[in-house]
């Protein structure tokens, strides 16, 4: 190892250095690098803080109610447990969607009156009723109830259900104008080779679940006014409609429970002598007829779509307002509802005999699922209205 004397001639040994400047150098660049590591890790724990607070609901666990039509409310209560399984938050609150059955009629009035929570629940955030003549009923009485415009959840043709007999009679002739007719004229049935059958024997039941009535007399009103387009409030207000109407309700046999499922049993048990029952046909929605005689081998009831235009149960989505509907169960009811729409959700509706964008189940021996030719488009609000007070003021009568 080499060996240098020291400037000043003694023998002291001395290391070869290294630059102060250099050491100094190195020691900032280490400090400055360590400062960046530190910095990155402690905004990664910032941010990942947060989305832990994100993730357990700082502003706490809310349960969403929604009333829905007896038919679906069930399988929607299954796809909101589903959806509970994606851990929605909304607005920083944990959401629970909870769906419970109401008839429309009750819900109707509380929403048009003061709601009483003890005895109808939880103020809804979303009302899901059978059809539109709901929805035109409250946004009529109280627009501001109403959140938006109302879409449909599923849709189902409303049809007549009769015994095949008449089906077969009657061989696609009959149309919704001629419906009055044969329900007001002693022994129509006549008129297609059914003289000893009497009348029509039309049940119009208002009960709970009986929208198809209001619905057919909507059909009626668009098709004796010549409609081919929206049915207007002048229209709905015309003297042939209301006569129309008057002459479908007069004379109706009646349903033994006041609903149309009752009427429909009435005739599926006597199918093998139908002449003899109190009633030969009464409106239905698609899917009811197809609950009803899904299981059937042997056709006891035919499906029967008169000509014109075929009105529609729309199961619309009424998103509440107003201050008894805080933002965030309003946002929730909405972003549950887009994913109720998901086919592989919409489906678990679809296999129930409704229509919608998911498969539908395969055709019965009574209902067939055919296309409906001539979709009726849902009135003006005000015209439905018009068309509920003369089908329930007749029903009394």
């Amino acid at each position: 190892m080499a060996h240098h004397r020291s400037d000043d001639g003694r023998n002291g040994i001395r290391h070869r250095g290294v630059s102060r400047g250099l050491v100094a150098a190195v020691l900032s660049i280490v400090l400055i690098a360590a400062a960046v590591v530190v910095w990155r890790q402690l905004g990664d724990h910032i941010d990942e803080q947060g989305d832990q607070a994100a993730g357990t609901c700082v502003a706490g666990k809310t349960t969403v109610p929604v009333i829905a039509d007896p038919a679906v409310a069930q399988t929607l209560g299954s796809i909101a447990q589903d959806y509970a399984k994606t851990n929605p938050i909304v607005r920083d609150h944990c959401i629970t969607i909870a769906v419970r059955p109401g008839d429309a009629r009750v819900t109707l009035d509380g929403l048009k009156g003061n709601w009483d929570v003890e005895s109808l629940g939880p103020y809804p955030a979303a009302w899901v009723p059978e059809s539109s003549i709901w929805a035109a009923e409250l946004s009529t009485a109280k627009p501001d109830a109403v959140e938006g415009q109302p879409s449909s959840l599923v849709t189902s043709p409303v049809v007549l259900a009769m015994a095949p007999e008449l089906a077969q009679s009657f061989d696609g002739s009959l149309d919704w104008s001629q419906v009055p007719m044969y329900q007001a004229e002693n022994r129509s049935l006549a008129r297609v080779g059914r003289g000893s059958w009497g009348s029509l024997r039309m049940a119009v039941p208002v009960g709970a679940g009986s929208d198809a009535t209001v619905l057919a007399g909507q059909a009626v009103a668009a098709q004796v006014t010549r409609t081919s387009g929206t049915l207007t409030a002048a229209d709905a207000k015309s003297p042939t409609v209301s006569s129309s109407i008057e002459a479908m309700m007069s004379g109706a046999p009646a349903s033994p429970d006041g609903t149309t499922q009752g009427a429909a049993n009435t005739m599926a048990e006597n199918y093998q002598d139908p002449a003899s029952s109190s009633i030969h046909a009464v409106p239905i929605t698609e899917q009811s007829l197809y609950q009803l005689t899904r299981t059937d081998t042997t056709a006891r009831l035919a499906e029967v779509v008169p000509g014109g235009p075929t009105s529609v149960a729309d199961y619309p989505i009424i998103r509440l307002g107003g201050t008894a509907v805080p933002p965030e169960q309003s946002d929730a009811v909405a972003e549950f509802f887009d994913f109720v729409s998901k086919p592989e959700q919409l489906g678990k509706l679809t296999a129930l005999g409704f229509r919608g964008d998911a498969p539908m189940p395969k055709p019965t021996v009574t209902v067939t699922f055919p296309v409906t030719p001539n979709p009726m488009p849902n009135p003006e609000p005000a015209a439905a209205v018009t068309i509920n007070q003369l089908v329930w003021s007749q029903a009394g009568n």
